[in-house]
């Protein structure tokens, strides 16, 4: 239903109930309409007035300075991610020649020990190579003695054995002897 409608039947009802008829609503009676007019356009004016003059320019202003701020934020957001991407390859970067460095230093370290380690080697095989030598010489020199005391005692022995045979044997002949069974031996 209508507004209008509900307003008649109400303006109906209370004739009905011995009420005087009234005039209908003043907002909807048409002698007030001219009035209600020329006010509705003065304060359209004035709130158009003031909406544009204070209102909108502040609201107009703030959301400029809100998309400004947005703007510079971004901005140095990209900034600073440009220079943390710069960082991290300078850090990449440092980090290879680091490596390359201590690859370096430890083929150098490696290098140097090897070195010292052949020439320490060197050193103790030449060291054993004498010693070596000296304990041959040695073992050569009393094994030369061993053998002449050997051949001496063999000399005596086969003197002693020959005379408890009751052979004199002379001792040239004892040595030639001794030294014919050595070399068929040795």
């Amino acid at each position: 239903m209508s507004l209008l409608a509900f307003l008649a039947e109400t303006a109906a009802h209370a004739g009905e109930h011995g009420e005087a008829a009234k005039a209908p609503f003043p907002a909807f009676d048409i002698t007030w309409f001219a009035s209600q007019l020329f006010w509705l356009a003065v304060f359209f004016i004035a709130l158009y007035f003031a909406l544009s003059r204070f209102v909108l320019p502040k609201l107009s202003d703030t959301l400029e300075k809100r998309a400004n701020r947005i703007a510079s934020d971004l901005d140095e957001a990209a900034r600073l991610n440009n220079q943390s991407v710069e960082a991290q390859k300078a850090l990449e970067l440092r980090l290879a020649q680091a490596r390359s460095k201590a690859r370096d230093t430890a083929d150098k370290a490696r290098e140097k020990s090897e070195a010292e380690l052949a020439k320490e080697t060197a050193r103790v095989d030449a060291d054993l190579a004498r010693k070596l030598e000296t304990a041959e010489a040695r073992i050569s020199k009393l094994r030369a003695d061993a053998m002449s005391n050997v051949e001496q005692i063999a000399v005596n022995a086969a003197g002693a054995m020959t005379a408890r045979l009751g052979v004199k044997a002379a001792d040239g002949d004892l040595k030639k002897a001794v030294a014919a069974a050595l070399e068929k031996r040795g």
